[in-house]
Parts: C-alpha cells; structure tokens; sequence
C-alpha cells in the first residue's frame, strides 16, 4: 500500500478563532459526517510559530455524542499531558466516534489481526483524517512533529492509520490495540512504543506480539514494546504513566524532506 494524500478541503472549515485550552468543535465531511472533534489550543499560542500535532484517538468504550470523550478516566494521557510543560508547546486532535461507529470496521475487537489493505476505510475515519488534513494545513503545525496516540479501538485505528499514511508520522503510541502487519515494513520510519497487558481478555495479548514481531522482522530500527504483566486491558493510567514517555515523543521529529504535507 503506498502513502496515500492528506487532502484538506479546499476551503478549510475550522473556525476563525480559538480559546486556549479544549475546545469542542464540529466538523462537516466530504462524506457527510457531523465529526464532533476537541481541538487543544495552548497558552499564548502564536500563528508565526509551528507547534507538534498529536491525533488522540479514543476507545470504543467511551464513544459519545457529545465530545465527552476527552474527559473519561480513559484519558489519562491527556490529563498528563496538560499537568507537564509540553503543554505549552503542543496541538492536540481528538475527534470523537459516536456509538455504533467504529474508527476501525473490524468485526470483532478480540481478533489477532486485520489487512487494512483489504479492509475499507470507515466513515468516521475518513472524516478524521479529513479534519487532520485541515489542521496540518491551515493551522501552525510543525509537519515534521506529528505523532498518533490511541487506546484499544484508537490503537486499532493508529495502526490503521500507519498502513494507509505510513510516512506522515514521526511517531506512534498504541495502547492495547490490534494491528495490520502486513504493512509492518512500510512503518520502520515511525519511532513506536507498544503497550500491552499480558492478561487482556478484550484484545489479546498476542495481537501486539504479532506486531512487534512483524515490524522487528522488517528491522525496525527503534521499536519501543511494554509488557505490563498480568494487567487485564484497562492499561490507560500505567502507559500515561510510564516514565519518559513524554520526552520521548516530543524529542521525535522526522527530516523535513520526508515529512508529507
């Protein structure tokens, strides 16, 4: 599968103005989906600078109509987030997937793995990378900083995201999430940290092995995996707290000739 376009409309549809801080925002699709969507904004943020941009993308446990999706004890990595001094330095994209929908259309989340080149891309995900294309081009953010962070359905939907914009990225944080490894050899330039309770009964264990094993096989140079013994598939609060995390994502950056737009 090669790295397919981040198209941003040819108008954008973000607002003209924003509030520091989270702000809850609709976002019309192409394709006809209202994508609710929270758009992190920091202090004195300053259209003449580039900032990181991080998509978050959340569970199928908290899938909402009503953009609450931030403010679940799932998000965990976002209350660090905003406690540490990145936050004065970074955007954050968190688009919001409403019950039934799935950001991956997989039909059960206890499979080992899927082929994203097989499976169509879904509605709502569509509508997210939509979004993301619209904030890459119309908001200051350093191109080559963006990074994905997502728990299990978000996991599945990081993944998925590699396998179809595998060189946008300069890094990735799957927590708990199935992926497609068939593409592993088209993400060896995305710096990734895996994270994965051994006693998950939701998304098995197994699944982040089948990764890792897929993108070590394909030499990954800076594979990152976690192993959190007997933990079940609540792993939120120890990733978000793992140390160094952070500093490890925001020291990622990829080289400005193989950052696509």
């Amino acid at each position: 599968m090669s790295n397919r376009p981040l198209t941003a409309p040819c108008a954008s549809k973000l607002p003209s103005e924003f509030s520091a801080g989270w702000n809850s925002l609709t976002f019309p699709a192409e394709n006809g989906v209202e994508l609710l969507y929270q758009l992190y904004i920091p202090q004195n943020f300053d259209m003449a600078k580039r900032y990181p941009l991080i998509l978050y993308m959340h569970s199928a446990g908290v899938r909402c109509d009503d953009n609450s999706h931030i403010y679940t004890g799932e998000a965990k990595f976002l209350r660090n987030l905003e406690a540490n001094a990145y936050r004065d330095g970074v955007l954050v994209l968190a688009p919001c997937c409403p019950r039934p929908e799935k950001w991956v259309g997989v039909d059960r989340w206890n499979g080992l793995e899927f082929d994203a080149d097989t499976l169509p891309q879904t509605r709502y995900m569509a509508a997210a990378i939509e979004l993301f294309a619209d904030v890459c081009a119309n908001l200051p953010v350093d191109l080559a900083r963006r990074s994905l962070y997502g728990m299990s359905m978000g996991g599945f939907a990081v993944w998925d995201i590699l396998a179809r914009y595998p060189h946008t990225f300069a890094a990735a944080i799957v927590a708990a999430g199935c992926g497609s490894p068939k593409q592993a050899a088209q993400m060896t330039d995305v710096a990734l940290w895996i994270f994965h309770g051994t006693a998950d009964n939701a998304v098995p264990f197994r699944s982040a092995e089948i990764m890792r094993d897929a993108l070590t096989a394909a030499e990954h140079p800076s594979l990152k995996f976690t192993a959190f013994e007997g933990a079940g598939h609540g792993i939120w609060v120890p990733t978000a707290d793992t140390e160094g995390l952070y500093d490890w994502l925001f020291s990622k950056k990829r080289e400005e000739s193989e950052a696509d737009a």
